[in-house]
């Protein structure tokens, strides 16, 4: 079964990567899905018991090595402090890590393949203490869930599937969660826009990183399940975008939480 779902998903893969050569969109239900989310934006709800559309945030440039350190050989105890120290002298709830960014972090070998690493940011990062909780911005069922336990992964993560409407299938995804959220989870269970689905991981369950929630939207789970790319090869980002739009499509944050095409 796995090599049957790898299988397909190559081809799909293959089928997207030929659809962007040709000058089409690589997938063909991303506009219908995108216009979705944007249509009904007014609708969903923070993920955070802060109002991200309102709420102070540091927006942190991971591009490069600054104040503030994530992954790589950083100690993520010594990062937190120097963070938090940072939002709560801005008074901000939550600091913010972009969509699109080409992270200097990422660049190890195990994020590597045929040479090139999977380096830009297919999700949003939102820091704020360990335990903090999350909710579900709109209705959905968890379609799966894991503890992706080594060390720079996801930690424990929970992805969502959303139906809202006849031809709209869509999944969001969230990671570096506490292991107790994945508590009493089964496939199918439905979860209600608003309700809380689970909280924020510390290190070293998290994957060992500052705390923080890693938010994305997928639009095709590839086969997978409890498990997805968090960031794309720089060659392949034109792709890998319309497979995982920005996720500020449903965040609807006012800040540029997005970096240049470049990734920086």
């Amino acid at each position: 079964m796995t090599v049957m779902r790898s299988t397909a998903a190559a081809k799909r893969l293959q089928t997207y990567q030929e659809r962007l050569t040709q000058g089409q969109e690589p997938m063909p239900e991303a506009a219908e899905l995108r216009a979705w989310i944007e249509e009904n934006r007014d609708s969903f709800r923070s993920v955070m018991e802060c109002d991200l559309k309102t709420c102070t945030k540091i927006v942190y440039d991971f591009s490069s090595n600054g104040d503030v350190v994530i992954g790589g050989k950083s100690d993520p105890a010594r990062q937190t402090e120097i963070m938090w120290q940072q939002l709560a002298d801005a008074k901000a709830p939550v600091g913010v890590g972009r969509y699109r960014e080409d992270r200097i972090c990422y660049q190890s070998e195990q994020f590597k393949n045929d040479g090139e690493a999977r380096s830009q940011h297919l999700g949003i990062d939102l820091f704020a203490p360990a335990y903090t909780p999350v909710f579900a911005p709109l209705d959905g069922v968890v379609h799966s869930f894991a503890d992706n336990n080594l060390h720079l992964d996801y930690g424990p993560t929970i992805i969502l599937q959303h139906e809202p409407a006849a031809g709209v299938k869509f999944y969001t995804l969230y990671g570096h969660l506490s292991r107790d959220s994945l508590e009493g989870l089964y496939k199918g269970m439905e979860i209600t826009a608003g309700d809380q689905l689970c909280r924020f991981g510390d290190f070293p369950i998290n994957g060992d990183w500052i705390p923080h929630l890693h938010f994305q939207i997928i639009f095709d789970m590839l086969g997978r399940e409890g498990d997805f790319f968090g960031a794309a090869k720089p060659s392949e980002w034109d792709m890998w975008e319309n497979i995982c739009p920005n996720a500020n499509l449903i965040l609807q944050m006012p800040e540029n939480v997005t970096a240049s095409r470049d990734g920086v």
